[in-house]
C-alpha cells in the first residue's frame, strides 16, 4: 500500500468518524428534551402528549421516535450497531418530514412561520444515509467486534 492509499484511508476513517459524533451532538440533546426534559424540554410525559394528541402520532410510534432519537446517537457516538440506528434515524425523520412539509423546505429563523419546514430533517436523513450505506468506519465498537469475529473464525 503506498502513501497516498494510506493518507486516504486514514481521511476516510477520520471522515465517518466526524459523521457519527456531529449527527449523535445534533440529534442527542433533542431526545434529552424530549426523555429527561432537559435543555428546556418537556420530558417523557408532555412530549408524548404532545405527540399523541396535538400531532395524533400513534402511542407506540411516539414511544419510538422519542427513545430513537435519545438512543440512536448514543449507539452512533460508540459506534455500535451502527447501521441499524442509522436506519431508525432515516425511518423517525421520515416520519417527522410528513409532520413538518405543510411548512414549506425552510427552517422558521424568523420566526414568521407556524412551523419549521424540512431542511434540517433533510439533513440528518443524508447524514444517517451516508452512516447506513458506509457503516461506522474502522474507529467504532461494530468494527472491533468484526475484526474479533475475523480473528476467531478466519
Amino acid at each position: 500500500m503506498d502513501t497516498i492509499d494510506s493518507i486516504t484511508i486514514i481521511a476516510a476513517a477520520w471522515g465517518l468518524l466526524v459523521l457519527r459524533l456531529t449527527l449523535a451532538l445534533i440529534l442527542w440533546p433533542h431526545g434529552a428534551q424530549k426523555v429527561l426534559g432537559w435543555f428546556g424540554g418537556a420530558g417523557w410525559d408532555g412530549t408524548y402528549q404532545a405527540f399523541t394528541g396535538k400531532m395524533g402520532i400513534p402511542p407506540f410510534l411516539a414511544k419510538v421516535a422519542m427513545l430513537t432519537e435519545f438512543f440512536a446517537p448514543i449507539c452512533l457516538v460508540l459506534g455500535i450497531f451502527t447501521r441499524l440506528a442509522a436506519l431508525s434515524v432515516i425511518i423517525m425523520m421520515a416520519v417527522a418530514m410528513t409532520k413538518h412539509v405543510k411548512n414549506g423546505y425552510f427552517s422558521n429563523w424568523s420566526g414568521e412561520k407556524n412551523g419549521e419546514g424540512v431542511e434540517f430533517h433533510l439533513l440528518y436523513a443524508g447524514s444517517a444515509l451516508a452512516l447506513l450505506l458506509t457503516g461506522p468506519g474502522p474507529w467504532s465498537v461494530d468494527a472491533w467486534c468484526m475484526d474479533i469475529m475475523h480473528a476467531i473464525f478466519g
